[in-house]
């Protein structure tokens, strides 16, 4: 366990925790749940569930948005959205995206990282909630409108 002194000033970096980041999203008008033993937290913006988790050092905090598509694994589909996600990761730094399957669907995963190891003060800590957010959101929506061709595509 680490010690940490946690001065009252809120311009002075703190850990992060989940408490923390429960009083940042919560600020931002939405609410925050932690399922302790599965070790991340959840929210919920604008209809998009975002899901919170440390990694393993505790270093780095993720922002991930998990969008499960209605795609049927295929190699068509899959090269598509590679294809895309590859191209968002190139021109974008942030949230990185990429492709999964699960139970023969594709899933789309955008996941946004930042560094925690040094603290962070409340100022900090909502712009990265926000940007985690708000580029997600932003990828999601990029890789939809592909799928909706891809959907097309694979309907004709």
């Amino acid at each position: 366990m680490t010690l940490h002194v946690v001065s009252d000033d809120p311009k002075v970096p703190a850990p992060v925790t989940f408490e923390r980041i429960g009083q940042a999203v919560e600020s931002m008008g939405t609410s925050f749940e932690v399922f302790e033993e599965e070790d991340f937290g959840l929210a919920n913006f604008s209809g998009f569930p975002f899901q919170f988790a440390f990694t393993t050092a505790g270093k780095f905090l993720s922002v991930r948005i998990l969008w499960k598509t209605d795609l049927p694994m295929s190699m068509q589909a899959m090269a598509t959205l590679f294809t895309a996600a590859d191209q968002w990761n190139r021109e974008r730094y942030f949230p990185t995206i990429y492709t999964l399957v699960s139970d023969g669907m594709i899933e789309v995963c955008a996941d946004y990282i930042c560094s925690v190891d040094a603290g962070m003060n409340e100022e900090q800590l909502v712009d990265n909630i926000s940007a985690g957010v708000a580029s997600g959101m932003d990828g999601i929506n990029f890789m939809q409108s592909i799928a909706k061709g891809v959907a097309t595509q694979l309907a004709n």
